[in-house]
C-alpha cells in the first residue's frame, strides 16, 4: 500500500457544545482538513481525543500498488479497537498540487463528504456510526466502503490520508482513540508489470507470470492492456508498444543489450564488428586535438578511458579534445541512441555512426555501456596507481591473464606503437587497463572480467599486481 506514516487527527464523534467549536465535529460527520493530510495542514485533534494510545488502528484495503488513468477503485477503511463499541473515519486523496482523483460514496447511507469541505474529504454520516456500533465485530473493528477514481492523468505520487476514531459511545469525546496513517501510490506507467516505474527484462516475467496465472494474479491490473480483465494474446501486442514505443522508458532493444560488448565497441569497434576500419579525420574531431585517422573514430580518443573526457585524464596532453566524458550523463538510452545516429548536417553533436559501419544493434550495445557500464575510476586509482589487493591481483591474474600473457606479462607485446607488455599498460595508463581488463580487447579471444562475473574491485586488484610486473 505504499509509504506510510502516523498522525494525530481528527474525527470526532463526542457531542460536547460549545467546546473548542472549530475542533469539534459530531456523530453526523468530521469537519473537513482534520484527517493530517496536506491541505489540512497535518491539523489534528489530539487536544480532545487520545491518539494511538490503544490496542486498535486503522487501515486502508483495497488501494492499487499504482494507479492507472481514470480508473474506479473500490475502497475500505477498516478502524478496529477491541476495548471501543463504534467508529468514525475521514480520507482524502491528495498531493501538494491540491486534492487528486474523485471520491466516491459507494456506501451513500453510512458515509459522505465532510459538510463545508466540498467532495474533498469523505467522512462517517450518524447512520454509519449507528450501524459500526451495530454490527462491531467480535474482534473489535467495522469497515466503512467507498470509492476513489483516478485522475485523468498521471500527477505524480499520490498520498491518502485516513483518520479513524474507535469510540466508547459515551456521548462525548473523553475515552474515543484516534487512529492514522496514510499510504503513497505511483502513477502505473503502461507495461510497467513489477511496479518499479521502467520498463525491463523484470517486467517481461511479470508479463509471463501474469500470462500464465489462473485466476487472476495480483498486480496484473496493469499488463492487462485492453483492461477486460483477462491476460491474453490480444495483450501481446500492446504490451510490446508499450516497452518499445515512444513513451517507453526503457527500450526494448536498449534492455537486451550487451553493455559488454559495448565495452569492446569503445575502444577499436571496427575490430569488434568486423567492420573496415574507417579512414580520414571524424567530422567531430576538433581541431584542438593532435591525432588523425581512424584513432578519432574510436569513443575513448575524446571521452576517455575514465570516461571522464577533458574533466579527467585528457584534460591535457595529447588526447586533448576539450570534449566532455560520459560519466553521469543525463541523457536517456533513447537520446544517446539517436545522438549516435544523427548526421551531424542535421543534428548538432550528431556521430552519424551508423554511415561509418555500425549497426543499430552496435550503438545500442555502446549506449548501454556508456549508461551502465562506467565507472568512477577515482575509487580504483589514485595518482596513477590502483588502489586494492595485491594477493587477490596475483591470483587473479593466473586464473585469467597468465596463460596467454605469461607469468610476468612479457609473452607478447600487443601494441601497434612498439613494446607494450601487461606491466607497460598498466602503469602507463591505469584507465586503460582496467576498460580492457573489464571488458576485454576487441579481435581478441580476451577474457573480460565482467562476463566473468568479478567485481570493477577484482579487476583493479589484477592491476595492483600487474604495475609490479616488468614493463619493457
Amino acid at each position: 500500500m505504499g509509504r506510510y506514516r502516523t498522525y494525530c487527527l481528527f474525527v470526532g464523534l463526542g457531542i460536547i457544545a460549545g467546546m473548542i467549536p472549530a475542533a469539534i465535529a459530531s456523530r453526523g460527520g468530521a469537519d473537513p482538513a482534520f484527517n493530517g493530510g496536506i491541505a489540512a495542514l497535518a491539523a489534528t485533534c489530539s487536544s480532545c481525543h487520545a491518539y494511538n494510545q490503544g490496542p486498535g488502528g486503522v487501515e486502508l484495503l483495497g488501494l492499487p500498488r499504482r494507479y492507472r488513468s481514470g480508473e474506479v477503485y473500490g475502497l475500505s477503511v477498516r478502524v478496529s479497537d477491541p476495548q471501543q463499541v463504534g467508529a468514525g473515519f475521514q480520507i482524502s486523496a491528495e498531493t501538494t498540487a491540491g486534492h487528486q482523483g474523485a471520491l466516491l460514496r459507494s456506501d451513500t447511507l453510512n458515509t459522505q463528504f465532510s459538510p463545508g469541505g466540498g467532495t474533498d474529504f469523505l467522512t462517517h454520516t450518524s447512520d454509519g456510526v449507528d450501524d459500526s456500533i451495530d454490527n462491531w465485530l467480535p474482534s473489535g473493528s467495522y469497515t466503512y466502503n467507498l470509492g476513489w477514481q483516478a485522475p485523468a492523468n498521471d500527477v505524480g505520487p499520490i498520498t491518502f490520508f485516513v483518520a479513524g476514531n474507535a469510540v466508547n459511545d459515551a456521548n462525548s469525546f473523553f475515552g474515543d482513540r484516534y487512529y492514522a496513517t496514510d499510504a503513497t501510490i505511483p502513477f502505473a506507467i503502461p507495461g510497467d508489470a513489477d511496479g518499479d516505474t521502467d520498463i525491463d527484462l523484470s517486467d517481461y516475467v511479470a508479463f509471463q507470470n501474469c500470462f500464465l496465472g489462473n485466476p487472476f494474479p495480483a498486480g496484473c491490473e496493469y499488463v492487462d492492456m485492453d483492461d477486460d480483465a483477462v491476460i491474453g494474446a490480444e495483450d501481446i501486442s500492446p504490451w510490446n508498444a508499450a516497452r518499445t514505443g515512444p513513451t517507453a522508458t526503457l527500450p526494448a532493444d536498449y534492455v537486451l543489450a550487451d553493455a559488454i560488448r559495448g565495452g569492446k565497441l569503445y575502444q577499436h569497434w571496427w575490430l569488434a564488428t568486423g567492420s573496415p576500419e574507417p579512414t580520414g579525420d571524424h567530422p567531430l574531431y576538433p581541431p584542438a586535438g593532435s591525432q588523425s585517422g581512424s584513432v578519432t573514430f574510436e569513443c575513448n580518443e575524446c571521452h576517455g578511458w575514465d570516461y571522464e573526457g577533458v574533466s579527467g585524464q585528457y584534460a591535457s596532453g595529447p588526447h586533448f579534445t576539450g570534449i566532455g566524458g560520459v560519466l553521469g550523463t543525463t541523457k536517456t538510452p533513447r537520446q544517446i541512441f539517436e545522438l549516435l545516429k544523427a548526421d551531424p548536417a542535421v543534428t548538432p553533436g550528431g556521430h552519424n555512426m551508423d554511415a561509418y559501419g555500425m549497426t543499430d544493434r552496435d550503438v545500442w550495445d555502446v549506449t548501454k555501456m556508456a549508461l551502465e557500464g562506467t565507472v568512477d575510476t577515482g575509487g580504483f586509482t589514485s595518482g596513477g596507481l590502483f588502489t586494492g589487493d595485491f594477493t587477490n591481483g596475483s591470483i587473479l591474474y593466473s586464473i585469467a591473464c597468465g596463460q596467454c600473457h605469461g607469468e610476468d606479462g612479457t609473452a607478447f607485446s600487443f601494441s601497434h606503437h612498439g613494446a607494450e607488455f601487461v606491466g607497460t599498460v598498466a602503469v602507463q595508463d591505469p584507465w586503460h587497463f582496467l576498460h580492457v581488463t573489464r571488458f576485454g580487447h576487441p579481435g581478441a579471444p580476451m577474457p573480460a572480467t565482467e562476463s566473468l562475473h568479478w567485481t570493477v574491485q577484482d579487476a583493479a586488484d589484477i592491476g595492483v599486481f600487474s604495475q609490479t610486473l616488468p614493463t619493457e
